[in-house]
């Protein structure tokens, strides 16, 4: 059998975005829902992004972290749009890093963050793949029909 390291890596490229956006949606849903149809759930995040992280609208913060987080999970999950959807999650797991994790979560919280991150920055670089919507609307069916060979081989 021969070892095809282009098909290898666009398989590694797929399970990377759907484990990347499968987590980010299973993370920030709750949250997101919690938000906006609970007061104990708005109270929770005044009390930590606002009294312990010091964000200004620590509500408002929160609310846009988690929906960054799901918003971002899901367009990687499907593979469009996935270099924004990537730069998103990594913006935010950046800064979930620096801000609640560093220093004090660090082995668990901070690994999971800081792994997110990492992951996302591999999804800008080299895009979504050919397994991707973005493959397919973008590369496949645009103007030449063909994929540029640099965008998806290494």
């Amino acid at each position: 059998m021969k070892y095809n390291k282009t098909k290898t890596w666009e398989i590694v490229l797929l399970i990377l975005r759907i484990w990347l956006g499968y987590r980010m949606i299973t993370a920030g849903y709750s949250s997101v829902t919690g938000i906006l149809s609970s007061q104990q759930e708005r109270d929770f995040f005044a009390k930590w992004f606002g009294k312990e992280l010091h964000f200004p609208m620590p509500v408002a913060m929160a609310f846009l972290a988690k929906g960054s987080e799901v918003l971002g999970g899901f367009f990687v999950l499907i593979g469009l749009f996935t270099k924004p959807a990537a730069a998103l999650i990594a913006f935010t797991m950046t800064v979930a890093t620096l801000t609640a994790n560093l220093g004090e979560n660090w082995v668990i919280d901070g690994g999971f963050t800081i792994s997110y991150t990492l992951f996302a920055v591999i999804l800008i670089v080299h895009g979504a793949g050919k397994y991707s919507l973005d493959y397919l609307f973008f590369v496949r069916f645009g103007k030449t029909g063909k994929a540029p060979k640099e965008l998806y081989t290494s």
